[in-house]
Protein backbone atom coordinates (compact mmCIF):
# COMPACT_ATOMS: atom_id res chain seq x y z
CA UNK A 1 0.00 0.00 0.00
CA UNK A 2 1.60 3.54 -0.53
CA UNK A 3 2.09 6.27 1.54
CA UNK A 4 0.10 8.69 -0.37
CA UNK A 5 -3.04 6.67 -0.54
CA UNK A 6 -3.19 6.32 3.27
CA UNK A 7 -3.09 10.15 3.12
CA UNK A 8 -5.79 10.43 1.03
CA UNK A 9 -7.36 8.10 3.05
CA UNK A 10 -7.12 9.89 6.12
CA UNK A 11 -7.66 13.47 4.58
CA UNK A 12 -10.91 11.90 3.16
CA UNK A 13 -11.83 10.55 6.63
CA UNK A 14 -11.15 13.31 8.66
CA UNK A 15 -13.35 15.59 6.43
CA UNK A 16 -9.91 17.86 5.19
CA UNK A 17 -10.01 19.76 2.12
CA UNK A 18 -6.76 19.33 0.15
CA UNK A 19 -5.95 22.87 0.74
CA UNK A 20 -6.45 22.18 4.55
CA UNK A 21 -3.81 19.56 4.78
CA UNK A 22 -1.41 21.09 2.72
CA UNK A 23 -1.45 24.80 4.37
CA UNK A 24 2.23 25.69 5.92
CA UNK A 25 3.01 21.78 4.66
CA UNK A 26 3.13 22.10 0.72
CA UNK A 27 2.58 23.19 -2.38
CA UNK A 28 -1.42 21.81 -3.33
CA UNK A 29 0.05 20.52 -6.30
CA UNK A 30 3.03 18.27 -4.89
CA UNK A 31 0.29 17.13 -2.35
CA UNK A 32 -1.67 16.32 -5.03
CA UNK A 33 1.11 14.03 -6.70
CA UNK A 34 1.71 12.43 -3.35
CA UNK A 35 -1.64 11.22 -2.96
CA UNK A 36 -2.05 10.44 -6.42
CA UNK A 37 1.54 7.78 -5.39
CA UNK A 38 3.42 9.99 -7.83
CA UNK A 39 5.76 11.10 -5.25
CA UNK A 40 7.37 9.94 -1.89
CA UNK A 41 7.50 13.36 0.42
CA UNK A 42 10.66 13.48 2.34
CA UNK A 43 10.06 12.40 6.10
CA UNK A 44 9.79 15.52 8.02
CA UNK A 45 6.77 16.48 5.36
CA UNK A 46 5.24 13.24 6.01
CA UNK A 47 5.54 13.48 9.69
CA UNK A 48 4.10 16.92 9.29
CA UNK A 49 0.77 15.59 6.76
CA UNK A 50 0.55 12.77 9.66
CA UNK A 51 0.21 14.78 12.25
CA UNK A 52 -2.45 17.19 11.04
CA UNK A 53 -4.12 14.21 10.49
CA UNK A 54 -3.68 12.90 14.06
CA UNK A 55 -2.64 9.65 12.48
CA UNK A 56 0.86 7.80 13.42
CA UNK A 57 3.94 7.66 11.29
CA UNK A 58 4.31 3.69 11.25
CA UNK A 59 1.41 1.78 10.92
CA UNK A 60 1.77 -2.47 12.14
CA UNK A 61 0.05 -5.48 11.75
CA UNK A 62 -2.64 -6.40 14.32
CA UNK A 63 -3.61 -10.47 14.29
CA UNK A 64 -6.21 -9.92 16.95
CA UNK A 65 -8.27 -7.45 14.53
CA UNK A 66 -7.81 -9.80 11.73
CA UNK A 67 -9.12 -12.73 13.56
CA UNK A 68 -12.42 -10.02 14.89
CA UNK A 69 -12.49 -9.34 11.17
CA UNK A 70 -12.56 -12.97 9.89
CA UNK A 71 -15.40 -13.64 12.46
CA UNK A 72 -17.24 -10.67 11.54
CA UNK A 73 -17.97 -11.16 8.07
CA UNK A 74 -20.13 -14.20 8.50
CA UNK A 75 -22.45 -12.64 10.48
CA UNK A 76 -22.62 -9.64 7.88
CA UNK A 77 -23.78 -12.41 5.28
CA UNK A 78 -25.85 -14.13 7.64
CA UNK A 79 -27.55 -10.69 8.61
CA UNK A 80 -27.98 -10.92 11.83
CA UNK A 81 -27.89 -7.76 13.12
CA UNK A 82 -27.42 -9.00 17.12
CA UNK A 83 -24.31 -10.82 16.83
CA UNK A 84 -22.77 -8.53 14.23
CA UNK A 85 -23.31 -5.48 16.81
CA UNK A 86 -21.54 -7.17 19.21
CA UNK A 87 -18.24 -8.16 17.28
CA UNK A 88 -18.54 -4.54 15.50
CA UNK A 89 -18.33 -3.12 19.33
CA UNK A 90 -15.17 -5.62 20.08
CA UNK A 91 -13.64 -4.36 16.77
CA UNK A 92 -14.44 -0.45 17.84
CA UNK A 93 -12.47 -0.78 21.00
CA UNK A 94 -9.69 -2.35 19.50
CA UNK A 95 -9.51 -0.44 16.06
CA UNK A 96 -6.41 2.65 16.34
CA UNK A 97 -4.52 4.33 13.22
CA UNK A 98 -1.61 2.22 13.93
CA UNK A 99 -3.27 -0.34 12.63
CA UNK A 100 -2.20 -1.83 8.84
CA UNK A 101 -3.96 0.30 6.51
CA UNK A 102 -4.81 -2.85 4.32
CA UNK A 103 -6.94 -3.59 7.81
CA UNK A 104 -8.31 -0.29 8.01
CA UNK A 105 -9.61 -0.47 4.75
CA UNK A 106 -10.84 -4.12 4.94
CA UNK A 107 -13.06 -2.45 8.31
CA UNK A 108 -14.60 0.47 6.50
CA UNK A 109 -15.20 -1.98 3.36
CA UNK A 110 -17.07 -4.11 6.25
CA UNK A 111 -18.66 -1.31 7.55
CA UNK A 112 -20.71 -0.64 4.72
CA UNK A 113 -22.97 -4.07 4.92
CA UNK A 114 -22.78 -3.55 8.64
CA UNK A 115 -24.80 0.27 8.29
CA UNK A 116 -27.23 -1.90 5.57
CA UNK A 117 -27.99 -4.29 8.10
CA UNK A 118 -28.51 -1.28 10.88
CA UNK A 119 -30.63 0.29 7.87
CA UNK A 120 -29.08 3.85 8.25
CA UNK A 121 -28.53 3.95 3.96
CA UNK A 122 -27.11 7.39 4.47
CA UNK A 123 -24.50 6.33 6.23
CA UNK A 124 -23.75 3.74 3.72
CA UNK A 125 -23.93 5.92 1.03
CA UNK A 126 -21.17 7.95 2.98
CA UNK A 127 -18.43 5.20 3.22
CA UNK A 128 -18.96 4.01 -0.04
CA UNK A 129 -17.98 7.72 -1.48
CA UNK A 130 -15.24 7.53 0.76
CA UNK A 131 -13.97 4.14 0.09
CA UNK A 132 -14.61 4.28 -4.06
CA UNK A 133 -11.80 6.07 -5.14
CA UNK A 134 -9.78 3.13 -3.00
CA UNK A 135 -10.88 0.25 -5.02
CA UNK A 136 -7.76 -0.49 -7.18
CA UNK A 137 -6.06 -0.66 -3.81
CA UNK A 138 -7.77 -3.31 -2.58
CA UNK A 139 -6.91 -6.91 -2.55
CA UNK A 140 -8.97 -8.37 -4.95
CA UNK A 141 -11.12 -10.53 -2.42
CA UNK A 142 -11.88 -6.70 -1.14
CA UNK A 143 -12.94 -5.58 -4.53
CA UNK A 144 -15.16 -9.06 -4.62
CA UNK A 145 -17.06 -7.30 -0.76
CA UNK A 146 -16.87 -3.90 -1.69
CA UNK A 147 -18.80 -4.64 -5.12
CA UNK A 148 -21.02 -6.70 -3.44
CA UNK A 149 -22.19 -4.28 -0.99
CA UNK A 150 -22.33 -1.56 -3.09
CA UNK A 151 -24.80 -3.37 -4.98
CA UNK A 152 -26.75 -4.44 -1.63
CA UNK A 153 -26.99 -0.42 -1.20
CA UNK A 154 -28.15 0.22 -4.85
CA UNK A 155 -30.73 -2.67 -4.25
CA UNK A 156 -32.14 -1.00 -1.40
CA UNK A 157 -32.35 2.23 -2.73
CA UNK A 158 -34.77 1.06 -5.75
CA UNK A 159 -31.82 1.24 -8.21
CA UNK A 160 -31.84 -2.51 -9.52
CA UNK A 161 -30.48 -1.82 -12.87
CA UNK A 162 -27.24 -0.38 -11.82
CA UNK A 163 -27.04 -3.14 -8.52
CA UNK A 164 -27.57 -5.95 -11.33
CA UNK A 165 -24.04 -4.38 -12.71
CA UNK A 166 -22.55 -4.41 -9.57
CA UNK A 167 -23.66 -7.94 -8.74
CA UNK A 168 -22.12 -8.82 -12.20
CA UNK A 169 -18.83 -7.31 -11.83
CA UNK A 170 -18.53 -8.99 -8.25
CA UNK A 171 -18.50 -12.34 -10.37
CA UNK A 172 -15.30 -11.31 -11.83
CA UNK A 173 -13.78 -11.68 -8.55
CA UNK A 174 -15.04 -15.02 -7.35
CA UNK A 175 -11.61 -16.46 -7.90
CA UNK A 176 -9.90 -14.40 -5.26
CA UNK A 177 -12.97 -16.13 -2.81
CA UNK A 178 -11.78 -19.48 -0.89
CA UNK A 179 -13.25 -22.50 -2.30
CA UNK A 180 -14.06 -23.48 0.76
CA UNK A 181 -16.35 -20.40 1.55
CA UNK A 182 -19.40 -21.26 -0.11
CA UNK A 183 -21.84 -18.75 1.39
CA UNK A 184 -19.51 -15.99 -0.02
CA UNK A 185 -21.29 -17.46 -3.53
CA UNK A 186 -24.44 -17.78 -2.62
CA UNK A 187 -24.60 -14.65 -1.01
CA UNK A 188 -23.55 -13.01 -4.05
CA UNK A 189 -26.09 -15.30 -6.39
CA UNK A 190 -29.09 -14.70 -4.42
CA UNK A 191 -28.86 -10.89 -4.54
CA UNK A 192 -28.05 -10.95 -7.90
CA UNK A 193 -31.03 -13.70 -8.43
CA UNK A 194 -33.15 -11.66 -6.31
CA UNK A 195 -31.90 -8.48 -8.23
CA UNK A 196 -32.38 -9.64 -11.75
CA UNK A 197 -35.94 -10.66 -11.05
CA UNK A 198 -37.00 -7.08 -10.38
CA UNK A 199 -36.01 -5.87 -13.95
CA UNK A 200 -37.81 -8.30 -15.18
CA UNK A 201 -35.13 -11.17 -16.40
CA UNK A 202 -37.09 -13.93 -14.80
CA UNK A 203 -35.00 -16.73 -16.55
CA UNK A 204 -31.63 -15.59 -15.18
CA UNK A 205 -33.52 -14.61 -11.94
CA UNK A 206 -33.97 -18.50 -11.95
CA UNK A 207 -30.90 -19.58 -12.72
CA UNK A 208 -28.74 -17.78 -10.18
CA UNK A 209 -31.28 -18.45 -7.04
CA UNK A 210 -31.22 -22.14 -7.81
CA UNK A 211 -27.58 -21.73 -7.55
CA UNK A 212 -27.78 -19.90 -4.82
CA UNK A 213 -30.29 -22.66 -3.51
CA UNK A 214 -27.89 -25.54 -4.35
CA UNK A 215 -24.71 -23.73 -2.72
CA UNK A 216 -27.15 -23.33 0.42
CA UNK A 217 -28.12 -26.77 0.76
CA UNK A 218 -24.64 -27.81 0.35
CA UNK A 219 -23.66 -25.96 4.04
CA UNK A 220 -27.20 -26.92 5.99
CA UNK A 221 -28.16 -22.65 5.73
CA UNK A 222 -31.90 -23.80 6.02
CA UNK A 223 -32.57 -20.18 6.90
CA UNK A 224 -31.54 -19.07 3.51
CA UNK A 225 -32.89 -22.46 1.73
CA UNK A 226 -36.17 -20.88 2.66
CA UNK A 227 -35.40 -17.64 1.60
CA UNK A 228 -34.93 -19.04 -2.17
CA UNK A 229 -37.69 -21.13 -2.18
CA UNK A 230 -39.57 -18.12 -1.43
CA UNK A 231 -38.23 -16.03 -3.54
CA UNK A 232 -38.00 -18.61 -7.26
CA UNK A 233 -41.94 -18.73 -5.79
CA UNK A 234 -42.35 -15.32 -6.67
CA UNK A 235 -40.45 -15.31 -10.01
CA UNK A 236 -42.25 -18.53 -11.43
CA UNK A 237 -45.65 -16.75 -10.49
CA UNK A 238 -44.32 -13.48 -12.57
CA UNK A 239 -43.27 -15.88 -15.51
CA UNK A 240 -47.00 -17.39 -15.23
CA UNK A 241 -45.44 -20.78 -13.91
CA UNK A 242 -48.15 -20.95 -11.50
CA UNK A 243 -47.37 -25.16 -10.34
CA UNK A 244 -43.48 -24.16 -10.02
CA UNK A 245 -44.48 -20.82 -7.61
CA UNK A 246 -46.85 -23.17 -5.40
CA UNK A 247 -44.35 -26.19 -5.46
CA UNK A 248 -41.86 -23.71 -3.98
CA UNK A 249 -43.83 -21.70 -1.73
CA UNK A 250 -44.93 -24.78 -0.03
CA UNK A 251 -41.76 -25.96 0.54
CA UNK A 252 -40.56 -22.11 1.81
CA UNK A 253 -43.59 -22.57 4.28
CA UNK A 254 -42.85 -25.97 5.42
CA UNK A 255 -39.33 -25.09 6.13
CA UNK A 256 -40.07 -22.17 7.60
CA UNK A 257 -42.41 -23.92 10.29
CA UNK A 258 -39.70 -26.52 10.93
CA UNK A 259 -37.07 -24.09 11.44
CA UNK A 260 -39.72 -21.18 13.03
CA UNK A 261 -38.76 -18.69 10.90
CA UNK A 262 -42.02 -16.86 11.88
CA UNK A 263 -40.94 -13.94 10.09
CA UNK A 264 -41.48 -15.25 6.45
CA UNK A 265 -44.51 -17.80 7.26
CA UNK A 266 -46.72 -14.57 6.40
CA UNK A 267 -45.21 -13.26 3.74
CA UNK A 268 -45.50 -17.08 2.17
CA UNK A 269 -49.11 -16.98 3.00
CA UNK A 270 -49.86 -13.38 1.34
CA UNK A 271 -47.75 -14.39 -1.55
CA UNK A 272 -49.77 -17.88 -2.10
CA UNK A 273 -53.01 -15.70 -1.71
CA UNK A 274 -51.72 -13.46 -4.72
CA UNK A 275 -51.43 -16.34 -6.33
CA UNK A 276 -54.50 -18.04 -5.79
CA UNK A 277 -55.63 -14.77 -7.01
CA UNK A 278 -53.87 -14.32 -10.17
CA UNK A 279 -55.59 -17.92 -10.99
CA UNK A 280 -58.78 -16.27 -10.38
CA UNK A 281 -59.24 -18.67 -7.01
CA UNK A 282 -60.59 -16.14 -4.73
CA UNK A 283 -62.03 -18.80 -1.79
CA UNK A 284 -58.28 -20.41 -2.08
CA UNK A 285 -56.60 -16.54 -1.96
CA UNK A 286 -59.06 -15.47 0.75
CA UNK A 287 -58.03 -18.45 2.76
CA UNK A 288 -53.98 -17.52 2.68
CA UNK A 289 -54.92 -13.73 3.09
CA UNK A 290 -56.65 -14.57 6.44
CA UNK A 291 -53.65 -16.93 7.32
CA UNK A 292 -51.22 -14.16 6.38
CA UNK A 293 -52.91 -11.90 8.57
CA UNK A 294 -53.27 -14.13 11.45
CA UNK A 295 -49.54 -14.88 11.59
CA UNK A 296 -48.83 -11.27 11.39
CA UNK A 297 -47.08 -9.00 13.39
CA UNK A 298 -49.85 -6.70 14.61
CA UNK A 299 -47.28 -3.90 14.99
CA UNK A 300 -47.28 -3.96 11.46
CA UNK A 301 -49.54 -1.52 10.20
CA UNK A 302 -48.74 -0.97 6.99
CA UNK A 303 -48.89 -4.40 6.16
CA UNK A 304 -51.97 -5.14 8.08
CA UNK A 305 -53.49 -2.66 5.67
CA UNK A 306 -51.79 -4.37 2.46
CA UNK A 307 -53.10 -7.57 3.45
CA UNK A 308 -57.00 -6.15 4.54
CA UNK A 309 -57.04 -4.69 1.29
CA UNK A 310 -56.30 -8.05 -0.61
CA UNK A 311 -59.06 -9.46 1.17
CA UNK A 312 -61.69 -6.46 0.75
CA UNK A 313 -60.74 -7.14 -3.39
CA UNK A 314 -60.96 -11.22 -3.42
CA UNK A 315 -64.29 -10.63 -1.20
CA UNK A 316 -65.47 -8.36 -3.67
CA UNK A 317 -64.67 -10.38 -6.71
CA UNK A 318 -67.01 -12.76 -5.56
CA UNK A 319 -70.04 -10.32 -4.78
CA UNK A 320 -69.79 -10.71 -0.52
CA UNK A 321 -69.91 -7.14 -0.18
CA UNK A 322 -71.32 -8.07 3.35
CA UNK A 323 -67.33 -9.07 4.13
CA UNK A 324 -66.30 -5.79 2.54
CA UNK A 325 -68.05 -4.10 4.13
CA UNK A 326 -66.21 -5.35 7.76
CA UNK A 327 -62.86 -5.45 6.28
CA UNK A 328 -63.62 -1.79 5.19
CA UNK A 329 -64.29 -0.45 8.48
CA UNK A 330 -61.30 -2.85 10.17
CA UNK A 331 -59.18 -1.43 7.59
CA UNK A 332 -59.92 2.54 8.39
CA UNK A 333 -59.71 2.07 12.19
CA UNK A 334 -55.99 0.95 11.22
CA UNK A 335 -55.24 4.49 9.66
CA UNK A 336 -53.41 6.21 11.71
CA UNK A 337 -52.12 9.05 9.32
CA UNK A 338 -53.84 10.11 6.30
CA UNK A 339 -50.58 11.51 4.89
CA UNK A 340 -48.18 8.75 5.64
CA UNK A 341 -50.86 6.38 4.53
CA UNK A 342 -52.13 7.52 1.94
CA UNK A 343 -52.27 4.63 -0.68
CA UNK A 344 -54.02 2.52 2.18
CA UNK A 345 -55.97 5.41 2.31
CA UNK A 346 -57.07 6.09 -1.27
CA UNK A 347 -57.66 2.12 -1.62
CA UNK A 348 -59.94 1.97 1.09
CA UNK A 349 -61.84 5.07 -0.12
CA UNK A 350 -62.00 3.19 -3.42
CA UNK A 351 -63.78 0.31 -2.52
CA UNK A 352 -66.33 2.07 -0.10
CA UNK A 353 -67.40 3.83 -3.10
CA UNK A 354 -68.08 1.54 -5.03
CA UNK A 355 -69.58 -1.05 -2.79
CA UNK A 356 -71.94 2.28 -1.73
CA UNK A 357 -73.30 2.46 -5.80
CA UNK A 358 -70.85 5.37 -6.68
CA UNK A 359 -72.09 8.31 -4.55
CA UNK A 360 -71.66 12.21 -5.23
CA UNK A 361 -67.87 12.70 -4.53
CA UNK A 362 -66.76 9.49 -6.50
CA UNK A 363 -65.52 11.27 -9.71
CA UNK A 364 -63.56 14.14 -8.23
CA UNK A 365 -61.81 11.47 -5.73
CA UNK A 366 -60.58 9.52 -8.94
CA UNK A 367 -59.65 12.46 -10.97
CA UNK A 368 -58.09 14.76 -7.98
CA UNK A 369 -57.12 12.62 -5.75
CA UNK A 370 -56.40 8.67 -6.87
CA UNK A 371 -55.10 9.21 -10.35
CA UNK A 372 -52.73 12.07 -9.60
CA UNK A 373 -51.29 9.82 -6.72
CA UNK A 374 -50.85 7.28 -8.56
CA UNK A 375 -49.13 9.19 -11.36
CA UNK A 376 -46.80 11.17 -9.93
CA UNK A 377 -45.61 7.72 -8.14
CA UNK A 378 -45.73 6.16 -11.20
CA UNK A 379 -47.96 2.97 -10.62
CA UNK A 380 -49.20 2.31 -13.55
CA UNK A 381 -51.19 -0.53 -12.76
CA UNK A 382 -53.21 1.84 -10.45
CA UNK A 383 -53.35 4.18 -12.80
CA UNK A 384 -55.20 1.35 -15.35
CA UNK A 385 -57.65 -0.16 -12.59
CA UNK A 386 -58.71 3.31 -11.60
CA UNK A 387 -59.49 5.16 -15.30
CA UNK A 388 -61.20 1.48 -16.23
CA UNK A 389 -63.43 1.63 -12.98
CA UNK A 390 -63.97 5.52 -13.77
CA UNK A 391 -65.29 4.46 -17.65
CA UNK A 392 -67.05 2.20 -16.20
CA UNK A 393 -68.74 5.22 -13.44
CA UNK A 394 -69.36 7.03 -16.89
CA UNK A 395 -71.09 4.73 -18.80
CA UNK A 396 -73.84 4.23 -16.08
CA UNK A 397 -74.19 8.06 -16.04
CA UNK A 398 -74.66 7.23 -20.26
CA UNK A 399 -71.63 10.20 -20.03
CA UNK A 400 -70.19 7.96 -22.99
CA UNK A 401 -67.43 10.38 -24.12
CA UNK A 402 -65.96 11.23 -20.63
CA UNK A 403 -66.04 7.41 -20.50
CA UNK A 404 -64.17 6.70 -23.65
CA UNK A 405 -61.53 9.21 -22.77
CA UNK A 406 -61.08 7.18 -19.26
CA UNK A 407 -60.78 3.78 -21.29
CA UNK A 408 -58.32 5.43 -23.75
CA UNK A 409 -56.49 6.26 -20.87
CA UNK A 410 -56.29 3.54 -19.21
CA UNK A 411 -55.03 1.60 -22.42
CA UNK A 412 -52.79 4.00 -23.50
CA UNK A 413 -51.09 3.54 -19.97
CA UNK A 414 -50.94 -0.30 -20.74
CA UNK A 415 -49.38 0.17 -24.13
CA UNK A 416 -46.47 1.94 -22.10
CA UNK A 417 -46.09 -1.19 -19.82
CA UNK A 418 -45.30 -3.36 -23.06
CA UNK A 419 -42.92 -0.92 -24.47
CA UNK A 420 -40.94 -1.72 -21.26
Amino acid sequence: MHIGTRIRFYRLLRGLSPEELSDGITALSYLASIENNGHTPPIEMLSQLCDRLEIPFMTYPNEELTQLLDKWKPSLLQNDQEESSAIFEEISSKLSDSVDFQLILTYHVYLIRYYLIQKQLEKAKELIEMVKPFHFEMADDLKFSFQKFHGNYLYYTNQFAEAASLFNNAKNYLFAIDANLLDEKADLYYMYGLTLGRINKNTLSVFYIEEALSLFQQTYQMKRCTDCHMLLGVVYSKMQEYSDSEHHYTIAKQLAKSISYTDLIDKIEHNLGLLKSRQGKSKEAITHYLNSYEELDKQKTNDQLQIIINIINEYYKIGFIHEVNIWLEHGFSLIESIDQQKEHYIELTFFQYIVRGYPEGFEDFILNIAIPYFEERKQNQSIIVYSKKLGEYYQKKKRFKEAALSFAKANSVYEKILEL
